[in-house]
């Protein structure tokens, strides 16, 4: 052992828990593990394989760094990245422990002293590449060494299911047989059930302990935008970073262009910007990574090559102006915010043009069909989650497998729940419209054409069955239908150069939808109206409160919105996700005396009224 801090309480006995605590403690300063730490920690001292799926900022890396110290031997870890490899063995050189790396940007000279460091028994971990670890020249090295336990970070990257297969980790299953008897553990804070199901295969750890710990993450309050824009997106970006002005947050964009163009705009907006892309040198990454962390206030503006691995404990939110493309992933950079367990924001922008491109950018890549098609879906349910109308990590737990995971209520769905309904005839209608239109045309031809506003209408169209059968509905409301059947895969996009055409989706989907058989529910849509081309209502210039309230209730109105900034400033959230302006201007025209009576209002449900009734009471009563 290299640390007097590493040592075992009794060097003559295995160590055990009370070792593992000890050590956590002197090293750590810790006085105990945190959720499932010491099950699996437990199990890694006894010499058992072992697949932790534990969540981000969960401590996954302690479940090995711990054992490997107190363990007799080398740890050795396999990390997908050199910037995560960096962070680790920097950050345990801060707590005394031996910990090395062997990756590309090692000098041959280090190199050598790391060799000579782990045959001298002064090692406690050694960090390598997947593809380091393919050399030969590396594994007849290893192999003269004895090794404490073998830890595969970031163990998603195994599986052909995950959201970031690396090919490299499908060859770590041999390790079973090129280091028989030493213990092995594969880490991973997203992986739902099948993707577990693949790690265990491909690394051969059929006989490991499963360890899955809860994916919640209670201190992050999530929300999603759609955007009708890109510009719109990016200026969005600019005013929610200005809300959490001198706060610590990331923005994922998902192009080196679209870094470049949204950090300058925030540092045009006086932000503390800082691009991150994987086309910068790796020395400009390093300097533009090390000024992230230690500059207050900073918002790195990347790409999915950053994060892995980087425990800024105090990143205060994240936003997407581009979403990823899975759950897994989502849930895996939304879990970047928050890991000092206290109060973070993870907002995602979205519209039906991301998820053309992130079906597109799949289609481009080299798999199998079976892979795809499960790809495919992956991506239809990360849309369906953002455009979806129920608790964001209620929904996010699930799909990893947490069958009784209830309601976060801090998410913006939870605190202002949304009006569904039942669209199954109006999908329909859409479907079969798309049908008949014989795939030739994009959203806005289907649209003009459900509600009969095709212009220089040619007799052929007005002969068809679907030609203006959705007039019922505004042009707005069939728009947000067909994004929402794009969405859920029900409806597709074909691509055509720049000019997108609407195709029927899965076609079995398609068809229980025809049957109805399958139930299609969105957001309720707006009623038509017939003043307008669009079907939504004309622009005033006045407010809508200002038009119906009295005098006396508008002043109520004003004192309301007053305390609700107040409360948005305390939360660090947006003031519509406490109540929106139409709720106010309800509760300020009703003037009610009391909980019963605020809690009959529209927009006031059981847990705002039990939330905010007392306050908002009291608001109203400074008012008057």
């Amino acid at each position: 052992m290299a640390a007097d801090s590493s040592r075992p309480l009794d060097p003559g006995a295995p160590p055990g828990l009370d070792a593992a605590r000890a050590l956590l403690e002197r090293a750590w300063g810790h006085s105990d593990f945190r959720g499932r730490q010491a099950e699996v920690v437990e199990e890694i001292l006894a010499g058992r394989d072992v697949l932790a799926v534990l969540p981000t900022g969960g401590g996954k890396s302690v479940c090995y760094q711990i054992p490997a110290m107190l363990r007799p031997g080398l740890g050795l870890v396999v990390s997908p990245l050199i910037a995560l490899m960096t962070d680790q063995v920097e950050a345990l050189k801060q707590l005394g422990v031996a910990a090395a790396r062997l990756d590309s940007g090692i000098s041959m000279d280090d190199r050598s002293a790391v060799w000579r460091a782990a045959q001298a028994g002064e090692l406690d971990l050694l960090y390598v590449s997947p593809e380091g670890l393919a050399q030969p020249h590396m594994i007849d090295r290893l192999r003269e060494l004895p090794l404490s336990l073998i830890a595969i970070d970031e163990a998603h990257c195994v599986s052909q299911w995950g959201h970031d297969f690396r090919p490299d980790y499908r060859g770590l299953g041999r390790l079973v047989e090129l280091f028989p008897g030493v213990p092995r553990i594969a880490v991973t804070a997203t992986a739902d059930p099948r993707t577990r199901d693949d790690i265990l295969a491909s690394l051969r750890l059929e006989g490991a302990v499963v360890v899955v710990d809860s994916f919640a993450r209670p201190n992050l309050q999530l929300a999603a935008e759609r955007k009708t824009s890109r510009a719109k997106g990016e200026a969005r970006v600019i005013e929610l970073v200005r809300e959490r002005r001198g706060k610590s947050g990331v923005v994922y964009c998902g192009s080196r262009e679209g870094c470049e163009r949204m950090a300058d705009a925030l540092g045009q907006a006086g932000v503390n910007a800082i691009a991150y892309h994987a086309g910068m040198a790796p020395q400009e990454r390093d300097r533009r990574l090390e000024r992230f962390l230690g500059e207050d206030g900073a918002v790195m503006v990347a790409t999915i090559a950053f994060g892995m691995g980087v425990d800024k404990p105090d990143v205060r939110f994240v936003i997407h102006l581009d979403p990823p493309g899975s759950l897994e992933a989502y849930w895996q950079e939304i879990g970047r915010a928050g890991r000092d367990g206290e109060p973070a924001d993870g907002v995602t922008l979205f519209s039906p043009s991301d998820i053309a491109w992130s079906l597109k950018r799949l289609n481009g890549r080299p798999m199998a069909d079976e892979v795809k098609t499960v790809q495919t879906r992956k991506v239809r349910q990360l849309f369906a989650m953002l455009d979806g109308g129920h608790c964001r990590p209620q929904t996010v737990r699930r799909y990893f497998g947490e069958t009784d995971a209830g309601p976060c209520g801090v998410c913006d769905l939870c605190l202002d729940p949304v009006q569904t309904h039942d669209a199954t005839v109006p999908a329909q209608k859409a479907l079969a419209a798309v049908h008949r239109l014989g795939e030739r045309f994009g959203r806005g031809r289907v649209v003009d054409h459900l509600t009969g506003r095709t212009k220089d209408v040619q007799p052929w169209e007005q002969a068809l069955s679907t030609w203006g059968i959705g007039s019922d509905l505004a042009p707005a409301a069939w728009r947000d239908l067909v994004d929402h059947l794009l969405f859920e895969g029900l409806l597709a996009e074909d691509p055509n150069d720049g000019r997108p055409l609407v195709t029927l989706g899965d076609p079995a989907a398609v068809r229980a939808v025809y049957r109805g058989e399958r139930r299609v529910e969105t957001r309720r849509a707006p009623v038509a109206r017939a003043d307008t081309r669009s079907g939504n209502p004309r622009k005033r210039d006045r407010s809508h409160a200002e038009e119906v309230l009295t005098p006396e209730a508008f002043a109520r109105f004003e004192a309301l919105r007053a305390w609700r900034r107040e409360r948005a400033a305390e939360q660090h959230v947006p003031p519509y996700v406490i109540f929106h302006d139409r709720t106010l201007a309800e509760i300020a025209r009703a003037a009610p005396s009391g909980l019963d009576a605020l809690g009959r209002l529209p927009g006031v449900g059981a847990a705002k009224l039990d939330r905010y009734g007392a306050a908002v009471l009291a608001a109203l009563a400074r008012a008057d």
